[in-house]
């Protein structure tokens, strides 16, 4: 055991790593910590990991039942009632124009925060919250283009994946949570 404690501080020394050792310690050593990463909640749909600032995000909820509005846009699940206040749910995968959730005992609602209202949306799953620095986000390639790509805020790698981080003010986009019925204009008498 010993041994492998000596490799591994041999190891980290090699490294080229700055290492504290205990005599840094005794004179006061402190590690510097970044004060200008950005957390987000990372979460899963349709086996995509995404992301949303923390700041967002007001709370993460199990799936609660929803009353359906009528002539609304199909990714608008209805309505919900968390603790006497009411906010449109979403299926954000169904909104982001991939597969609907298939609820289950992973799936979560996280509750948002956008324009002093709050809304629902349906997730697969939740992942945690994660630390990123601002140099390792980077723009959306130019390929992705059309419905799809106006929802893309930035793009991290994460754990060996890339993480889509959302703009929310467009997922959120009120406009779009009409039915297409009503978009055009249509009116029953």
């Amino acid at each position: 055991m010993a041994r492998e404690s000596g490799d591994l501080w041999q190891a980290l020394l090699r490294s080229g790593e700055a290492v504290a050792t205990e005599e840094d310690y005794e004179h006061g050593y402190k590690r510097e910590l970044r004060g200008d990463l950005n957390q987000y909640v990372a979460f899963r749909i349709a086996g995509e990991m995404h992301g949303l600032p923390i700041s967002d995000i007001a709370e993460i909820a199990k799936p609660f039942e929803t009353t359906p509005v009528p002539r609304t846009a199909s990714f608008v699940l209805g309505i919900g009632n968390v603790r006497g206040t009411v906010l449109p749910v979403i299926d954000l995968p169904l909104r982001l124009q991939l597969r609907p959730v298939q609820r289950n005992r992973d799936t979560r609602v996280l509750i948002v925060r956008h324009e002093e209202d709050l809304y629902g949306l349906v997730v697969d799953a939740v992942r945690g919250v994660v630390s990123i620095a601002p140099e390792d986000l980077e723009e959306a390639p130019g390929a992705i283009a059309g419905t799809r790509g106006e929802f893309i805020e930035a793009l991290a790698r994460h754990g060996g994946e890339i993480m889509v981080i959302l703009e929310l003010a467009t997922v959120l986009r009120t406009a779009d949570f009409l039915g297409e019925t009503v978009q055009k204009g249509y009116r029953r008498a």
